[in-house]
């Protein structure tokens, strides 16, 4: 697992419905297009980006609810680490 953690993308979750089976690629660096998906972004050598995505596959069809500021510890899923103070005023919309 990746102990640094992506840029701040967004200050709430994603819900997406995830068929079993299926297997996602979660953006761990914050910048792809893609959100919360990876788009490959990381592969740019301009932007010099150390991280990769985090695999997952689905074990069952359902909506998951992935984290969308990149600081969770439960990764690709949200832990509510979007709620503290400093992620809130990292992004102001």
């Amino acid at each position: 697992m990746q102990s640094n953690k992506g840029k701040i993308y967004d200050k709430k979750p994603f819900k997406f419905n995830c068929i079993k089976g299926k297997s996602y690629m979660w953006c761990s660096c914050g910048w792809s297009k893609s959100q919360p998906f990876c788009d490959q972004t990381h592969r740019n050598p301009h932007y010099r980006i150390t991280m990769r995505p985090v695999r997952f596959i689905a074990p069952e069809t359902k909506e998951y609810i992935f984290c969308n500021c990149k600081q969770s510890s439960k990764r690709p899923f949200c832990d509510g680490t979007h709620k503290r103070e400093e992620i809130q005023a990292a992004i102001r919309s």
